[in-house]
């Protein structure tokens, strides 16, 4: 995967179904504990709900370490689960989305209720801007000051981003380069220089 899209920004949408009140609110998140954050901001900024629902991908969009849902109280297997599952398809990544219900009298029964939070989603990730994130990887190279200006070209070619860099005897720069060209830069850096340079790439991908 060379890549994902993340939500830009929060997006709140509502519906009514039989009554009951749905409001959608979906947050870009990174982690567990902004997720948490979220459904505690959800339950300030509407106080006294029936349920607050949650699903949530803090990391890339397939990746079972980094989801979780929760039907708070519905009946098993009717809010977060469909929820998460209208998440997944949208192939989005770093999301979490909590829908909020005000009870309005009339009960819904299990498909009612499966459709109702799914259709929750799937209205509130039309009203989603989204952008794209790029898996980069650490990379480290070492390179003689005459080499300077081809090396520094190429890594402009691949969107290498330089972390860090000393001057001293030689040039030593640390950098995050995209995942999905990482190899094919290692092996431009090193033809171009004609064997004098090497990179060093990383092994994890973010």
């Amino acid at each position: 995967m060379s890549g994902y899209q993340v939500p830009s920004a929060p997006a709140t949408h509502e519906i009514i179904i039989k009554n009951s009140r749905f409001i959608a609110s979906l947050w870009p998140v990174t982690s567990a504990a902004e997720h948490q954050h979220h459904l505690r901001y959800c339950q300030q900024q509407w106080p006294g709900a029936t349920h607050y629902c949650t699903a949530a991908i803090w990391g890339a969009p397939h990746d079972s370490q980094t989801y979780a849902m929760s039907d708070d109280g519905e009946p098993s297997g009717t809010a977060g689960r469909p929820m998460f599952h209208v998440l997944q398809a949208s192939g989005l990544g770093e999301v979490s989305v909590i829908v909020v219900r005000y009870f309005g009298g009339i009960k819904l029964g299990t498909g009612g209720l499966q459709r109702a939070y799914s259709q929750a989603v799937s209205e509130v990730l039309k009203c989603v801007t989204v952008t794209a994130k790029i898996l980069r990887k650490t990379a480290y190279i070492n390179y003689d000051y005459a080499d300077q200006s081809v090396v520094t070209h190429t890594l402009q070619k691949y969107d290498a981003i330089i972390e860090k860099q000393d001057f001293t005897a030689a040039i030593k720069a640390q950098l995050r380069v995209v995942a999905a060209t990482a190899a094919q830069l290692q092996t431009d850096i090193k033809n171009i220089t004609q064997g004098r340079v090497s990179m060093t790439i990383a092994s994890e991908a973010d």
